[in-house]
């Protein structure tokens, strides 16, 4: 499917009414006080995903229609505004009669091609391997096995449920970007351990392939290790593991375990561990800077120049503005 054949969400005028297959990502039937049945249906369009209104409608009703979870469906939308903001309502919805659409055709994905950020991660870390004149494995190594082990898992997951980088490969995107930033931070400060560094920042995440369950269409959410166990603990663990088979370094692998636990920087913000070495606060703080700048494209994208986002964007301590030029 060409995306751009169709107005995006995100360009929806208010007053205007839109025609456009999308995606049904989730169906929420509730009570009005009136008794009345009314759902919120989540819709997806290959770039960004809103909760359009359906009244006097239940899910059972959407169902006789073939309207499920999953559906693709080509739907008449009406835009107005609420209390400010952009509202949806679904006048019409049907399932696609276009045989050629797909799943993925509402997915969205990084703006770089992941086979690309996948090599070019493992290009540096492997360009960091240090055995310390043959005395022992390079850490590197370590990281390179689980990187390639975990592969498939690693490429598609979500970063986060809704909080940043929540779309299929974000956990990846995430990862790359961090790793990048890592780097060219390495010959600024040239007193960081460059292996440590880019191998604490690409497996910083790597719990969370087993935290969420990430659906195709990228959505994404908690499974029962990761509200039990968490990918802190669930990353070092596997670090831990797979370091048990090998001559590695074992201070190193136990500051690279380190690391993982103590990347959330504060107790406040659920770390096992606050930062104690050079490496593990460069990571912290490259982890925060990615989040915010993710947060910050996101809001963007639906902001004009000159425009201020309406309300505090969750995560933020301020409300954004899009420069005017």
């Amino acid at each position: 499917m060409d995306k751009e054949q169709y107005i995006k969400f995100s360009d929806a005028q208010i007053g205007s009414t839109i025609n456009r297959p999308v995606l049904v990502s989730a169906i929420e039937e509730n009570t009005a006080r009136n008794g009345n049945k009314f759902v919120r249906v989540s819709l997806k369009d290959g770039f960004s995903e809103v909760t359009a209104m359906m009244f006097d409608t239940s899910e059972e009703s959407l169902a006789s229609l073939g309207i499920r979870q999953d559906t693709i469906a080509d739907a008449e939308i009406s835009v107005s505004e609420y209390q400010g903001s952009k509202s949806f309502k679904i006048v019409q919805i049907r399932p696609t009669a276009d045989s050629t659409l797909t799943v993925n055709d509402f997915t969205k994905l990084p703006p770089v091609d992941l086979d690309l950020m996948y090599t070019e991660i493992c290009s540096l870390i492997e360009s960091s391997s240090n055995d310390y004149d043959g005395k022992y494995t390079p850490l590197s190594d370590l990281t390179l096995k689980i990187l390639t082990k975990y592969k498939d898992s690693f490429m598609t997951s979500s970063a986060a449920v809704s909080m940043h980088h929540n779309l299929r490969g974000g956990l990846l995107y995430h990862s790359y970007r961090m790793v990048k930033a890592a780097d060219a931070l390495c010959g600024v400060y040239t007193n960081l351990d460059r292996e440590l560094l880019l191998c604490g920042t690409a497996l910083h995440d790597i719990g969370k392939v087993w935290e969420y369950k990430t659906s195709i269409s990228g959505d994404a959410e908690f499974t029962a290790s990761g509200v039990l166990l968490g990918h802190l603990y669930m990353g070092a663990s596997l670090i831990k593991g797979f370091a048990s088979d090998g001559n590695y370094n074992k201070e190193k692998v136990q500051l690279l375990i380190h690391m993982i636990l103590s990347h959330h920087g504060t107790q406040e913000w659920g770390t096992v561990s606050c930062p104690a070495i050079p490496e593990a606060f460069v990571l912290h703080y490259i982890d925060n800077i990615d989040a915010k700048m993710y947060m910050c494209e996101e809001h963007y994208e639906k902001l004009d120049p000159g425009e201020i986002t309406e309300k505090k964007p969750f995560g933020l301590d301020n409300r954004l503005y899009k420069p005017n030029y």
